[in-house]
């Protein structure tokens, strides 16, 4: 379901929403030339899609790991790419992100999610003061990213909240 426009290196995916209409991106996609530098977008793609699939695991997100499936794909392989972007589930997560942002709601609870889970590993799991506060600038820093991002004020079925 990609095709080409008159404009090289522009890709342009349909991908379906709940109510069975069509929404087109486009984004800038520059394929990479060399079959080894697209075999090796290819397998990180992968192995995040597989991250992404592991999310229901403490401490593992959902959105980062398909966005950045998403962005592999888009340079290795139109076939996945244009599979995770119709994905009933990671398909959701890709459009919410491109129809400008993240809603209110995904950035709670993105920030409980963080919260929690750095803190359960903090108190229960770690010992060591340097790597408690390691822990705690990487939480500030994932925050401060969730919170950075532009807020898309509508709730439409898009909304998809973060593992």
């Amino acid at each position: 379901m990609s095709t080409r426009c008159q404009n090289p290196g522009v890709l342009v995916s349909g991908a379906m929403t709940e109510s069975a209409q069509p929404v087109a991106s486009t984004q800038p996609v520059v394929k990479a030339r060399s079959p080894v530098v697209r075999g090796i977008y290819f397998v990180l793609g992968l192995i995040c899609l597989g991250f992404a699939y592991l999310s229901f695991l403490p401490g593992i997100p959902t959105f980062d790991f398909v966005i950045l499936a998403a962005f592999f794909f888009a340079r290795s392989s139109d076939r996945f790419h244009n599979w995770l972007v119709n994905h009933r589930v990671f398909g959701r997560i890709i459009h919410a992100y491109r129809a400008g942002g993240l809603t209110v709601r995904t950035k709670v609870i993105a920030c409980v999610g963080i919260v929690a889970s750095i803190s359960f590993s903090a108190i229960v799991l770690v010992d060591n003061t340097i790597l408690r506060t390691i822990m705690a600038l990487a939480a500030l820093y994932g925050i401060w990213f969730v919170l950075s991002r532009p807020t898309r004020r509508d709730t439409s079925s898009a909304d998809v909240e973060p593992a």
